[in-house]
Order: structure tokens, then C-alpha cells, then sequence
């Protein structure tokens, strides 16, 4: 895959800015979806489902990293780039859990911006192989949200898949109970028990060596 072959959200609310960087974008990419506000860049995701991501900060109506954290919800794999103005430190970690692939500060050149959407197209090289080997015998394929163990095919529900892509975009680290939550239930406090039945419920469907619970911190994948 090229940088020619995919499909860019660019969500800018400054006219003039965003012809600008349009013109360069159109010169890389096969189409640019252009967005002048945050809400706007919503219901643009939901129709195009863009390769990639191209956010200002600091929009109308939804700021770039709010609707970041809407589609950060069911998406935890498309590349994004941030545009900023803002270079404090506090403000740009407030996004760590939002993985992002790269961040611009304004103003930036059209090197940068090569740059970055490079980078973003080697993280999509890596995710083109949509059915994973989780252990001998047990696929798990991402577009499908299915496991396949011993010839069975099971049907992850969306917490099991979120999780799973979860714990597999951050192979082998870990990731903590804290940020578990924070993706799987962003609105509503969860019980213990409902944390614990899902990672029982998602072993069963997998394995039970593939999960690993690190004690007093998190969980982590151990693929074969």
C-alpha cells in the first residue's frame, strides 16, 4: 500500500489553513475529506471510515481531541495525526490514551507533514494482515471480530473485541486496569466483578495462557 492509495480526514476550521495543507495533502493521498469542525469530522468518519486522521485542536463545536476520544471508543487502530498550537507539556499528555501516531505544531512544513503521514502509512502496512496468531491454532480475525480455535469460528461481542485490540495494540506491554476502563467504559463506573467476567468470558473464547494479569497493574497479551 501507497500513500496514493489511501483515503485522509483533514478537520480544520481555518479556511485559509486548510486550503493550504489541503493542496499539499491532495499531492500524497488518493482523496482528502475535508472538515471545518469537530462534529462535522464525526459524521465524516461514520460515512468514509478515512485511513487516516488529521485533527486540529482547537475547532468549533467539538475540539480535536473530544471527537478523538469519541472515535478512540470503537477505534483503536487508524492513525492520527494532531495539529497544535499548544506546546505545553500538561496539555499534550492529557492525550496520551488517545494514541496518537504524531503531533504538529503549527505552523509546520510540507517535510512534517510527509513525514507524518509516512509514519502513519507504516502502522497501517503493519495492520494489513486482518487475521492475527494469537497461539497455534487460534486466529483471531480483526474485521470480523471472530475467533477461530481448533477449526471454530466464535463471534467476539464488541467489549471482548475492543479489549483484545486493546491489549494487542499495545503488545507486549502492559496496559493498566486504569486504562482498560477508560476505553471499554468511558461514561459509567464498572464493578469488579463485570471487569474480572470479561477477561474470564475473553480467555474462554482464546486461551486462558493468552491473557496475563500482572498484579496490582494491569493485563498483557503472551502470543506465541
Amino acid at each position: 500500500m501507497k500513500l496514493e492509495d489511501l483515503i485522509i480526514l483533514y478537520a480544520e476550521d481555518e479556511e485559509g489553513i486548510s486550503q493550504t495543507v489541503g493542496e499539499v495533502l491532495e499531492l500524497y493521498v488518493n482523496k482528502v475529506i475535508y472538515a471545518k469542525d469537530g462534529k462535522e469530522a464525526l459524521e465524516l468518519y461514520t460515512i468514509y471510515k478515512p485511513n487516516i486522521l488529521l485533527l486540529d485542536i482547537c475547532m468549533p463545536k467539538l475540539n480535536g481531541l473530544d471527537v478523538l476520544k469519541t472515535i478512540r471508543k470503537t477505534d483503536l487502530f487508524t492513525p492520527v495525526i494532531i495539529m497544535t498550537a499548544h506546546t505545553e507539556q500538561d496539555y499534550l499528555l492529557n492525550a496520551v490514551e488517545l494514541y496518537i501516531t504524531k503531533y504538529l505544531v503549527k505552523p509546520f512544513d510540507k517535510n512534517a507533514l510527509e513525514n507524518a503521514l509516512n509514519k502513519c502509512l507504516d502502522l497501517i502496512s503493519t495492520k494489513l494482515n486482518d487475521v492475527i496468531l494469537l497461539k497455534e491454532n487460534i486466529t483471531y480475525d480483526i474485521k470480523a471480530k471472530s475467533i477461530e480455535k481448533e477449526g471454530q469460528i466464535t463471534i467476539l461481542n464488541k467489549k471482548e473485541s475492543l479489549l483484545l485490540n486493546l491489549l494487542l495494540k499495545n503488545t507486549p506491554h502492559i496496559v493498566s486496569y486504569e486504562e482498560i476502563e477508560y476505553h471499554l467504559w468511558p461514561d459509567i463506573e464498572v464493578s469488579k466483578e463485570a471487569f474480572k467476567s470479561l477477561i474470564k468470558d475473553l480467555r474462554k473464547k482464546t486461551s486462558k495462557d493468552l491473557i496475563i494479569n500482572i498484579s496490582q497493574t494491569g493485563y498483557k497479551l503472551e502470543k506465541s
